[in-house]
């Protein structure tokens, strides 16, 4: 009987906060690949990638080009398991509906802050389409609560906006960033099937704003009372940082480490219940990218902007139940560019040979809403970056012909040291090898297929929540 294959994506969770604070997940996991490299640095890429196992460059999606939907479903590992049925859940804005996600899923769910209960009313997108001022405004959402099909659902989703609101910057907010709500759909949607399912869901609670949360643990996140990270920015740590920004950035590394923490109970939970179900269930579990916060192996550098670095690249990925064929630990090198054939084998029943000797990753163009600090420096941060990988060494160059190499250290995820003493003008061979053109001639490319379909409404809403716009 063939099984069912679910991967949850981590969303910006970073490989050495990952092994520190999600302890419950690595007790479950029966296979752990310790050297994990991303294909790219932020969502829209990353998460095309992982569905194509192709690089930015080949599947077209970047910043100049964020829809999801050009791309071939048969040519994603959904399509090379046509004979499951496929189910997507995300709380990511760029990983869902709104760019065009959905269109590879037979069923699909976003999940979002102000749609906590799913079959309800999107509060946000009312707001968005109904601008009357003060208690009129609030009246209307009622009445369109009422009037929906699924009238306690949509009352919820207003109930819960309204108290997420009001709480913030004052207490601890009573809701995450929709990880209960992902257990609870993707348990109910596998629950008693008869046919195999492969399912990604993406999570959130890993990325910024990060917000002092009912349910973290107080002791790891050691921030105030009702504190968010709202207003420390990755410009704002560009350059010297002052005592005031540094006790900000503790602070964004403590309620960073609680989310990790908390995401750990809640998807440790959801695999309990996935492994309960009658059907076979193998889980993969990884993250799209990780995180910057400011160190100095980060490059002084805050989110994952204009980087990719260690803290961006390296990224957990451990599977649950899977057919025997793997160590119980895997050390050598995997790219996220063969999540889509360890996927289909998964679903198949194989374990396919997932390593490589060398693992490429590229940025093609600035992540949405980061002009600040193009204003800063535009040569550092509006460029497109390419790396690649070889045992301990990383190469990183970019369309302004910068040339860096680095030494890593296999027990030392999340850190890089660049070797001084080298001046090259051009990386190796093996290093560009697994590009077919220049970064200067791919940037050029995607800037010309380039997309101007813009964020509107609720999406803009959410977007500019998460820092994007």
């Amino acid at each position: 009987m063939p099984r069912n294959v679910v991967v949850l994506c981590l969303d910006t969770v970073r490989k050495d906060f990952f092994d520190r604070f999600a302890p419950r997940l690595q007790e479950r996991a029966d296979v752990t690949f310790e050297q994990c490299r991303a294909a790219s640095g932020w969502s829209v890429p990353s998460h095309a990638s992982m569905l194509t196992g192709e690089l930015p460059s080949e599947h077209g999606a970047t910043a100049f080009s964020p829809r999801l939907d050009a791309l071939e479903t048969e040519d994603t590992f959904v399509g090379d398991l046509s004979e499951h049925r496929s189910l997507g859940i995300s709380t990511n804005v760029y990983a869902g509906s709104a760019y065009g996600f959905d269109a590879h899923f037979d069923d699909f769910l976003d999940v979002t802050r102000d749609r906590r209960r799913p079959e309800g009313l999107d509060v946000a997108e009312f707001i968005a389409d109904h601008d009357e001022p003060g208690i009129d405004r609030y009246l209307d959402i009622v009445r369109a609560a009422l009037d929906h099909d699924k009238p306690a659902a949509s009352l919820y989703n207003a109930i819960a906006l309204q108290l997420d609101s009001a709480t913030r910057n004052r207490l601890p907010t009573p809701f995450d960033d929709g990880a209960k709500t992902v257990r609870r759909e993707l348990r109910s949607r596998l629950a008693g099937r008869d046919d195999p399912t492969v399912a990604f869901c993406n999570l959130m609670e890993g990325h910024e704003p990060h917000r002092d949360t009912l349910g973290y643990d107080r002791t790891i996140a050691g921030t105030p009372l009702g504190w968010s990270t709202q207003g420390l920015k990755p410009w704002h740590v560009v350059g010297d940082v002052d005592d005031e920004t540094e006790t900000k950035l503790q602070r964004y590394r403590g309620l960073y480490a609680a989310s990790v923490d908390y995401l750990d109970q809640q998807v440790a939970a959801l695999v309990d219940d996935l492994l309960a179900l009658d059907r076979e269930t193998t889980v993969v579990i990884t993250a799209d990218h990780g995180e910057n916060l400011g160190t100095a192996a980060d490059g002084g550098l805050l989110g994952h902007v204009g980087s990719l670095s260690e803290g961006v690249l390296h990224v957990p990925l451990l599977l649950v139940n899977p057919p025997e064929g793997y160590d119980d630990v895997e050390s050598e090198l995997v790219s996220h560019l063969s999540l889509r054939r360890l996927i289909r084998g998964l679903g198949r029943d194989e374990t396919p040979d997932v390593t490589t000797d060398v693992a490429p990753a590229e940025l093609l163009g600035l992540t949405p809403g980061n002009d600040p600090l193009v204003d800063i420096d535009s040569d550092r941060f509006d460029r497109s970056i390419r790396c690649a990988y070889r045992e301990k060494e990383k190469y990183e160059w970019d369309n302004n012909g910068s040339v860096v190499h680095y030494d890593l250290v296999a027990e030392r995820p999340g850190w890089q040291r660049e070797v001084e003493s080298e001046t090259e003008s051009e990386p190796p061979t093996w290093a560009t090898d697994p590009f077919d053109e220049s970064v200067s001639t791919a940037r050029e490319r995607a800037k010309a297929a380039a997309s101007d379909d813009g964020p509107t409404g609720s999406v803009e809403r959410r977007l500019r929540d998460l820092g994007y716009v």
